[in-house]
Formats: C-alpha cells, sequence, structure tokens
C-alpha cells in the first residue's frame, strides 16, 4: 500500500542519521540496482576510499552525509576531503560524484550549494546532490517484496479486521505514561480540516483507514476506570502537536512525528501500528490535534 510505505519511508528517513541512515541508503539501492551498485565498506587503514557505495554502469560515486546537526563550515571541509579523495582514489573509474544528505526540512545552505556547484566539472565529473526527493523516487520504484525487506510489511485488512480493544490498550497506556499539560483546550474536528492542515491524499488514505477502528479508541475512553484518561491522552498529544508546529512542522512531516511519538515505526505492519493509526485516527476526528478550519470572513 503506497499510503503506508509513505509514511514509513517518511519516518525513517526524517528519524535515521549518520551509519543508520547511510545503511537505508544501502539498502534502498542494493535493491534498486542489483549487482551494478555496489556498498563500500571501510577496510582497515585504508578506510573506504572516500565512497560509501559505487554504481559501477554509471560510473557515480556517493558519499553520504547525514549529521544531527548540519553546520555549513563543517560541511565544506567535508566536502573537499570526500570529493578530493574520490578523484584520487576512483580516478578514471569515477565520472559522477553524489553528495547524499538529510536536510529535507530546508535544504541545504546557500554556500554549500554555492560549493558544490564550483566543484561541478573539475577533473572531468560532474557533481550533484540527493535528499528525500530522489531516495523516495529509488524506493518507489521497487518492487513490493522489496519495499517490504527495508520497511516492513504493511498492515493487511486481516490485522484490521483482528484489531481487538486490547491491542489500543497497549499503546494508550504507553501514552498515559506522559506527563499530560492542563488548560489545553480540546474541541470537535471541523469539516474540511485535512485541507486546512495541508495533509496530503497519502495521509488521508492512512486517517480514513485508522478511522475504521477509532470507534475502539473511544470505547476504551468511555469505559476506562479512569475517567480523565481521554482527557489527559488528548492533552498530552495537544502539547506534542503544539512544540512540532512551533518548531516549524507541518502537513505530513508533523503527521508523521506524531505516529512515531504514538508508538509507529516498528518493521512488521502489526496490530500496535494498526493500533496507533486508530488512535491518530480518533484524535484527529474527535480533538483539536490539528489546526481547525478558519470561519470565512464576512462579506
Amino acid at each position: 500500500m503506497r499510503a503506508w510505505y509513505e509514511l514509513k519511508f517518511n519516518d525513517e528517513f526524517r528519524s535515521r542519521t549518520g551509519t543508520e541512515f547511510q545503511s537505508l541508503f544501502s539498502a534502498i539501492m542494493e535493491r534498486r540496482y542489483p549487482g551494478d551498485f555496489r556498498k563500500v565498506k571501510p577496510y582497515g587503514n585504508q578506510g573506504d576510499h572516500k565512497c560509501d557505495g559505487y554504481h559501477a554502469s554509471k560510473r557515480r560515486v556517493y558519499q553520504v552525509y547525514a549529521p544531527e546537526t548540519f553546520k555549513a563550515t563543517v560541511a565544506k571541509d567535508k566536502i573537499d576531503e570526500d570529493f578530493t579523495g574520490a578523484v584520487a582514489h576512483w580516478s578514471t573509474l569515477m565520472g559522477e560524484w553524489v553528495f547524499v544528505h538529510n536536510q529535507h526540512k530546508s535544504g541545504l545552505p546557500p554556500q554549500t550549494v554555492k560549493h558544490l556547484q564550483s566543484l561541478n566539472g573539475s577533473n572531468g565529473v560532474s557533481v550533484e546532490s540527493w535528499c528525500d526527493v530522489e531516495l523516495r523516487n529509488e524506493f518507489f520504484s521497487l518492487q513490493s517484496e522489496d519495499q517490504a525487506a527495508i520497511l516492513g510489511h504493511t498492515p493487511t485488512d486481516l490485522t484490521f479486521k483482528r484489531l481487538d480493544i486490547k491491542d489500543v490498550i497497549v499503546v494508550v497506556n504507553a501514552l498515559a505514561q506522559q506527563e499530560a499539560p492542563v488548560g489545553l483546550p480540546v474541541a470537535e474536528v471541523a469539516p474540511g480540516k485535512l485541507e486546512a492542515n495541508q495533509l496530503s491524499d497519502y495521509t488521508q488514505s492512512l486517517l480514513t483507514m485508522g478511522s475504521r477502528k477509532a470507534h475502539l479508541v473511544k470505547k476504551l475512553f468511555d469505559k476506562w476506570h479512569d475517567p480523565e484518561l481521554g482527557d489527559r491522552v488528548a492533552a498530552t498529544f495537544h502539547a506534542k502537536y503544539l512544540e512540532l508546529r512551533d518548531s516549524g512542522e507541518s502537513g505530513d512531516d508533523l503527521l508523521t512525528h506524531l505516529w512515531h511519538y504514538a508508538g509507529g515505526g516498528s518493521q512488521d505492519g502489526s496490530a500496535k501500528e494498526t493500533a496507533v493509526l486508530a488512535l491518530l485516527a480518533f484524535l484527529f476526528e474527535e480533538c483539536e490535534i490539528f489546526e481547525p478550519v478558519k470561519e470565512s470572513e464576512p462579506s
């Protein structure tokens, strides 16, 4: 299911840094170009010859850089070191050099873009950069079995049919351990909320999928021995939403963060994963978790 894998890909791309990010990149490329793309690992004191992956038919060297915090001055030094080293080590075997990075949210700083452009054509090598768009295109060109091998299986209709209130309890109990803020209003959802929050078609599909079992969440909150459980969970989620919104997150990216916060992110399309979707759908439908629809001003 495309919608599910969009969510999973977004979560993996945004949450991984360093070697974990590089592992995701290599896993996708190895399955996309079997026998043609080769993952390169450091060898003794010789290192990796400034190459994290080699695409033989394209004579392309990939260098992956995914720090937790991106600093332009540090990136420039790394680019210079890696590009110069790749030219020396790969020589005529390299016609293209690709800088793979994780700056999906704000993009590369202008000085980094300019520096990459200044290197383009040096030593007869074309230089470009990749981020989430390019890697997403490679992932969604894979066969479904390869997608599942990398990001896990999607929940099936049977998984949803078998979803029971006990599965929801596991997720809600974990959230209930969070300290709930007080004084945050919770309101009913208004028509047009999906559009008002700039959620894509695939995200809308996921919320629709989760709404099939949202009644289990309502039933749990209505019958739970602690009558304030639902309010606490909603308040906790709303506080997390405000934190993410104020940090600049919006739309699909914001929902992905909330999904991960609720416990999404396993690799098995399990009952827990579907319970997280049901909880998100319930909170979206019943509570003020995202921005409300703005009322039109009278003319």
